[in-house]
């Protein structure tokens, strides 16, 4: 029976706890070119909680010295001075091969610490804050309240053009001459894959959603140890739920799923839990609803620039009242 790899288990692998078998287990698991990101991921997790050591090169030095001056070598100051000089000019030596350890160690440890942001552009934005670029490829990017998208610094556009997102964006992808692929990466262990298109992708911690505007495109999902592929027609909604069970569905005509890029909200029989989750990705805000309100859902649409206006059109549209303190908010009847 195949190991389940888990966090834990890599925490474990790189802290070496891990046995021989698992250690071949891992590096199996790592063949599969669908689990680096994951695994970076949980290494960049792992060494937030575990820094490495860096040594304090200027009190090493200091030591270094003040070591000398109180324990000077009687035998050598009575050397002739040709020797006595010889012996200072090795022990600067010495010193300054300390000196460049400490100043290569340093580097490299701070070289590791921030691999991932050598190599990404990290693209960023804040609760609230919407965001438009341009890729240097040429492709277009809106991204969504608090989200991320990292962006390759180099090779990108010219050997590939892989980009991993984390939370919401809406993509204008261009076509290029060698119909190269445009790949959007997830944490959700699926990936979108297009040539020339426009397309919308969510992801965060309570499930996935593609929705494909114009052109055609094609989802590589994992369901249970299983690669499994499903194609894209414009108008098709492909959505994940957390246990990453798929389903697929049209489009309505009334529907408009990337209204958030102008800022704008659509509710067709929203439940107010789900609202509630809106709230807490696009504004940071902790949302408590009273039971009697857990059963509501909305219809309707509106426009708010900022969390307060948001707030205030949904205390509108259904009739109750709010209280806030500070990123805490609590609706009632």
């Amino acid at each position: 029976m195949e190991a389940e790899i888990t966090k834990e288990l890599i925490f474990d692998h790189l802290s070496n706890r891990t046995t021989p078998l698992q250690h071949k287990q891992i590096e199996e698991w790592l063949s599969m070119e669908e689990n680096e990101e994951l695994f970076y991921r949980w290494l960049e997790e792992w060494e937030k909680i575990n820094p490495e050591y860096l040594p304090n090169s200027d009190l090493l030095i200091q030591k270094y010295q003040t070591f000398f001056q109180q324990h000077p070598n009687k035998e050598i100051s009575n050397l002739p001075s040709s020797k006595n000089e010889s012996l200072v000019t090795e022990r600067d030596k010495y010193l300054r091969l300390a000196l460049v350890s400490c100043f290569l160690i340093l580097l490299g440890s701070v070289l590791w610490q921030f691999r991932l942001e050598l190599l990404h552009k990290r693209y960023q934005t804040s609760f609230g804050e919407v965001k438009s670029f341009f890729l240097s490829e040429g492709t277009k990017v809106t991204l969504n309240a608090n989200s991320s998208l990292q962006v390759p610094r180099w090779g990108f556009g010219k050997y590939h053009r892989e980009v991993f997102l984390n939370g919401e964006a809406y993509f204008s992808v261009t076509h290029q001459s060698n119909n190269q692929k445009f790949i959007v990466k997830t944490l959700r262990n699926f990936e979108v894959v297009v040539l020339g298109t426009e397309f919308s992708v969510f992801s965060r911690n309570r499930g996935g959603k593609i929705i494909l505007n114009k052109g055609k495109i094609k989802i590589n999902y994992q369901k249970a140890k299983s690669k499994k592929t499903l194609h894209m027609n414009p108008g098709d909604i492909v959505a994940f739920d957390e246990k990453n069970q798929i389903s697929k569905r049209k489009l309505s005509e009334t529907q408009n799923q990337s209204s958030w890029k102008e800022k704008r909200f659509i509710f067709q029989e929203t439940p107010f839990t789900d609202i509630a989750l809106l709230l807490y990705e696009t504004y940071g805000l902790e949302v408590y609803i009273d039971s009697t309100l857990k059963q509501q859902k909305l219809m309707g649409s509106f426009r708010a620039e900022n969390a307060d206006e948001f707030i205030e059109a949904i205390s509108e549209l259904l009739d109750i009242q709010f209280y806030r303190d500070g990123n805490k908010i609590r609706f009632t009847e």
